[in-house]
Parts: C-alpha cells; sequence; structure tokens
C-alpha cells in the first residue's frame, strides 16, 4: 500500500472525513480557517465566528483573527488556530457552515 493509506482496518470510502488531510499534516498542527459571510447593520460575523471556534477549541485557546469588509454586505474572517487532528478540522468547518450567515468556507 502507499504512503498515505489510512491504517490496516481503517474505513477508506467517500463517507470518511479527513483521511487526506490525516496522511498530509502532522499534528497538532497551525491551520487557517477562511470564512465569509453575509452582514448587516448591528450584525458582527466576527463575533459569531469567535463564538463558534471557542466552543470547539476552548476558551483559552490562542488563536488570530484577521478580519476583512468584503462591501457593505459580506465580511470575510480568517482565523489561524492549532488544531489537534483532521477530525477537529472537520468539525470546525461544519460548524463554521452551519452559521445561517455563513455563504463561503475554505
Amino acid at each position: 500500500m502507499g504512503s498515505y493509506d489510512p491504517p490496516a482496518g481503517t474505513t477508506d470510502d467517500e463517507n470518511q472525513t479527513g483521511n487526506i488531510m490525516g496522511a498530509l499534516l502532522n499534528f497538532p498542527t497551525e491551520y487557517t480557517f477562511s470564512v465569509v459571510g453575509k452582514t448587516t447593520i448591528g450584525e458582527d460575523y466576527a463575533e459569531e465566528v469567535k463564538k463558534v471556534l471557542v466552543t470547539i477549541v476552548g476558551e483559552n485557546a490562542d488563536f488570530d483573527l484577521s478580519v476583512i469588509p468584503r462591501g457593505k454586505k459580506f465580511t470575510k474572517v480568517s482565523a489561524r488556530i492549532t488544531v489537534e487532528s483532521a477530525s477537529m478540522i472537520a468539525s470546525i468547518y461544519n460548524n463554521l457552515d452551519a452559521m445561517e450567515s455563513t455563504v463561503m468556507k475554505f
């Protein structure tokens, strides 16, 4: 088998999350999440993103947020975080995607 194959006995199909990411990265590692969300007057998309991240990585986690307005209707938020596993990356992306105001994640 190749050097990027999952361990023997591990399910390896299209329904699994993180097999490729887990093979390519050595954990723990720094990872940058970027999301774009719709914003309206009085709404702070960056604070919503921060709340989601804190629920997953904990209040004591050290991460940097970069906030870039994209016109009047959208905001791009990037967060550099130390992650422990590929499943943690997938969980963060899933939670950011579940936010109603999120329109794009990368």
